[in-house]
Formats: C-alpha cells, sequence, structure tokens
C-alpha cells in the first residue's frame, strides 16, 4: 500500500462522513426545514444578490454564491430536502482548507502527486474521445430496428396467459368435497380464503395472470385446456391437492414493434458502439508501425 493516499480519496472520504452525519441528524435538518416553512409563510421579500457576491472569506480565501449555487445545483433533488446549505457550504470551505494546505506543503509538485494527475487526465481525454467519437456519433436507427424486429420476431412472442383461481389443500377427500360445494354453486374466491392453505388464499386464490409454459405440467396440462369459467378436477401435486378455477385468457401474440422498440435499441447500441470503437483503434493502429520486443515480452 502506498505510503501517501491521493487527495481525491481523502476528499471521498470527507464526503461519506458528511453524508452519514446528515442521516443521523435528520432530526436537526427538519427542524430547519420547519423554521424555514414557517419563516417562508410570512411574506418577507427576499433580496436577490448577484453571483460574485461573497458568501464566505477565510485565510485568504472566498467562496461566491456563484460557486456555491453551483454545487448546490449538482445536489440531487431527493437529498436537498435532508441538506441544509450552511453543512455544503462548510464543506466546501473544508475542501479548499485542505487544498491551500496540501499546497501549503509542495503536493503540487511531489512526483507521485504529479504522476497520479498524468493517470487522471490521460484517462479523462480518452473518455472524452471515446464520448464525442462514439457515443455522442453512434445510434440506431428506424430501418435497423424493424430489421433487427423481422430477423427475431421469436423473441417478441408473448405466450398465451390465463387469470387462474386456485384452492390447495392437504387431502384429496377435503378436495373433493370442495369440489361438489362449487358445483352445487359455492362462490369459488370465498371457499379459497375460508378453506385454501396456499399463499393466495388471503386474495381469493388469486393467482393473477399465468403464462403458458411457467406452471408446473400436472396442473398447465390441463388448465391451458379449460374453458374460460370452467373449473377443474381435483389435481393432485407435490404440494397437494388443487382445484382451479379460469377467469380470462390471454391468447398468444407476436408484440408490435412499437412496443418493443427500446428494447432492440437496447441490444442493438452497445453492439455498435463496440464495433465503432474497434473501428476506431484498428484506422488509429493502420496510421502506425508497431514493433513489439517478443522476447522482451516473455
Amino acid at each position: 500500500m502506498k505510503k501517501s493516499m491521493n487527495i481525491f480519496r481523502i476528499l471521498t472520504i470527507l464526503t461519506l462522513c458528511l453524508l452519514v452525519f446528515l442521516i443521523f441528524n435528520s432530526s436537526f435538518v427538519l427542524a430547519n426545514e420547519q423554521t424555514s416553512t414557517t419563516e417562508t409563510a410570512t411574506e418577507v421579500t427576499e433580496t436577490a444578490f448577484p453571483p460574485d457576491t461573497i458568501l464566505a472569506s477565510f485565510g485568504g480565501q472566498t467562496i461566491t454564491l456563484g460557486e456555491f449555487n453551483q454545487t448546490w445545483g449538482q445536489v440531487p433533488e431527493e437529498y436537498k430536502l435532508q441538506l441544509d446549505k450552511s453543512m455544503v457550504l462548510d464543506q466546501m470551505i473544508s475542501e479548499k482548507l485542505l487544498i491551500q494546505e496540501a499546497k501549503n506543503k509542495g503536493l503540487e509538485e511531489d512526483k507521485e502527486v504529479l504522476e497520479q494527475i498524468a493517470k487522471i487526465t490521460e484517462q479523462i481525454l480518452v473518455q472524452i474521445l471515446i464520448e464525442r467519437e462514439i457515443l455522442d456519433k453512434v445510434n440506431v436507427g428506424d430501418e435497423e430496428v424493424v430489421k433487427y424486429y423481422e430477423e427475431n420476431k421469436n423473441d417478441f412472442v408473448e405466450k398465451e396467459q390465463i387469470h387462474l383461481l386456485n384452492i390447495l389443500v392437504e387431502t384429496e377427500d377435503e378436495a373433493q368435497n370442495l369440489l361438489e360445494q362449487l358445483k352445487a354453486g359455492g362462490d369459488f374466491s370465498e371457499i379459497a380464503k375460508e378453506k385454501s392453505t396456499g399463499p393466495s388464499a388471503a386474495q381469493g386464490g388469486d393467482l393473477g395472470y399465468i403464462a403458458k409454459g411457467t406452471i408446473i405440467s400436472e396442473i398447465g396440462d390441463v388448465v391451458f385446456a379449460l374453458e374460460l369459467g370452467e373449473v377443474s378436477d381435483v389435481i393432485k401435486t407435490e404440494f397437494g391437492f388443487h382445484i382451479l378455477k379460469v377467469l380470462d385468457k390471454k391468447p398468444e401474440i407476436i408484440k408490435p414493434v412499437e412496443e418493443v422498440k427500446e428494447d432492440i435499441i437496447e441490444n442493438l447500441l452497445p453492439l455498435k458502439q463496440r464495433e465503432a470503437f474497434d473501428n476506431l483503434l484498428e484506422e488509429l493502429k493502420s496510421k502506425v508501425t508497431i514493433e513489439i520486443n517478443e522476447e522482451a515480452l516473455k
């Protein structure tokens, strides 16, 4: 492990500590919010300060209102309700003081620091190059979407579905008895609530829509052959004895291209971006002569 810690890592740790502090002091923040709300209710005209207004000064340094607003604007809206502006300002002051202390100690000229800065600079350069030459330029056109859709229609098949109610009991005798009650006009949902031992009992045995091929074969082979509103005979599975009723049926369909367009783009775009990246590398390599010392590489 290196003896000195990267300054960016230090700042990250400080930021995390601040977030932890804010989480455990939410009551303080909420109290401030309530005060702010009360103050807002009073009709007070706020003064609009220009961006170059000095918000804080310390040790020969300053933080302007514009600088603060830029930082505050980068905070996600959901976190602003939990943050106090004075705490964010305090963090900005702390960071400036740490940076100044690092400069005072000559770390700007430190060899290790300069090496790390150079590496980060190179990484940023590559990142921006890829963003501008590949990510910003490569896209998937409508013609490509339609072509992919036509060539892969089987991937967009939505299988037949049925809406099922289920009663599950432990013994065949009890199941047969309940089936007789249903045939005599008993309400399926009420009987399921009262007698079923399955997890769907509280919902009247409602299993929702089940796609063909996603339910155990002992049940699937039977229920997908039933008519709408029909009740099955008693079906035995490893879980017990079932009685099922078909509430609704949805036939197998192929989803329209408009519905799956975004999914297709999500599939194609990374492939096109990768291809563009590979082409860029090949182009760059073709412009130079690459000599490799195979002996030294071994």
